[in-house]
């Protein structure tokens, strides 16, 4: 391992950072507070290539990440959750968490997460923001009906967005006041439902100039939304030796506890990332409509006694471990049939560019399934 003279630990917040710097027998050479806006000024004045560096992994760390690496030896990135033992104490200020920092990058205790380049963190933030907006459209039709409900009223109708419902709540006996607060989260639901398909144009057309999407693509459940949202989860592929290794980083693993002869199985531990375990629970919902070998797999969970749910967290996991396979072999889904991708390919080209041509989406089946298909994507 290279050698360091200073091993410095940085407790980073929204305005101030503090900072403490060891030598390798961890005595303290130096420390200080100061704004987030003098982090590029104190770097380049005080940091070297002799240095190394740890932050921990928090909402701003990859910005200040990029600021040190351009003046550091080495800029690690901490995994808050494994250093959680060694920052709590009864005494608890920032320049304590500095300290414990420093101290476990001198003993080269620091387990570090995997940094993503730019494009990937892009690609998160971006994936992240049309989950947000999901989230709040369900908030938002969630409300319009609790309004309706609390004066003994109900919609029917296929959708609460729709102009009839709009019209229906209009001409109705509803106190204005009633009135006037669903009118306004309908309106409210309209502009997220129309950002939304926004952004789906915008997912497809990023999807289809990438070689990756359009493999995940092949697998059922998955369209361009999916593909884009787990290629930026996932990131380097590389860095995950096994499916299993995959399925871990997402939390779609079975807890356990084991002592002696004592072995307890429990829930999956949903610790990971949880972009990557909603949208493949969302995907394996989509997956088991669509016959196939996921289908019957999820039909003969259930029918061992398997609950739905159990069920469907089962087969996202082995979907995962199809991504892993797909991604890792450059390969693509052999179970998929030409009259679902056709299906699906023309709704992603519609999406990305408001048409689809006769012949496009067929051709762009065959380019994709013309690639080395999947060996070991049975059920």
């Amino acid at each position: 391992m290279r050698d360091f003279s200073r091993y410095v630990g940085i407790d980073i917040h929204k305005k101030t950072m503090t900072w403490v710097a060891l030598d390798g027998k961890k005595r303290e050479l130096g420390s200080g507070k100061m704004p987030m806006g003098a982090l590029e000024g104190w770097a380049k004045k005080t940091l070297t290539a002799s240095d190394r560096v740890v932050i921990e992994a928090t909402g701003n760390s990859h910005h200040v990440h990029g600021i040190l690496k351009a003046y550091a030896g080495e800029v690690l990135m901490a995994n808050p959750l494994a250093m959680h033992d060694r920052t709590k104490a009864m005494r608890k200020t920032d320049r304590v968490d500095a300290m414990a920092l420093a101290e476990a990058l001198a003993c080269d205790y620091v387990k570090s997460v995997w940094v993503p380049d730019e494009e990937t963190r892009l690609k998160r933030e971006w994936a992240t923001h049309r989950r947000g907006l999901s989230a709040q459209l369900t908030r938002t039709k969630n409300r319009m009906r609790a309004c309706l409900y609390r004066h003994g009223r109900d919609y029917t109708g296929p959708g609460i967005l729709d102009e009839k419902a709009a019209e229906e709540v209009k001409k109705g006996s509803l106190p204005e006041m009633v009135k006037s607060v669903f009118l306004s989260h309908w309106r409210v639901g309209r502009a997220l439902k129309d950002e939304i398909e926004r952004l789906e144009g915008e997912f497809s057309r990023e999807s289809l100039k990438d070689d990756q999407c359009l493999r995940l693509m092949t697998l059922p459940g998955v369209k361009a939304q999916a593909a884009i949202i787990i290629t930026s989860a996932v990131g380097d592929i590389e860095r995950f030796a096994t499916p299993k290794k995959l399925a871990s980083y997402s939390g779609l693993v079975t807890s356990v506890s084991k002592s002696d002869e004592t072995v307890r199985y429990g829930p999956i531990t949903k610790q990971g990332r949880s972009l990557l375990r909603w949208i493949m629970v969302e995907a394996a919902h989509a997956a088991v409509m669509t016959p196939g070998p996921l289908r019957d797999r999820y039909q003969r969970l259930v029918r061992k006694g398997k609950k739905s749910q159990q069920a469907i967290v089962a087969v996202a996991r082995h979907m995962l471990e199809l991504v892993w396979i797909i991604l890792k072999r450059k390969t693509v889904f052999k179970h998929a049939t030409a009259k679902y991708l056709v299906f699906k390919f023309r709704s992603v080209l519609r999406k990305a560019y408001g048409r689809c041509p006769q012949k496009a989406a067929p051709a762009l089946m065959n380019a994709v399934m013309g690639w080395k298909a999947c060996p070991t994507t049975s059920s």
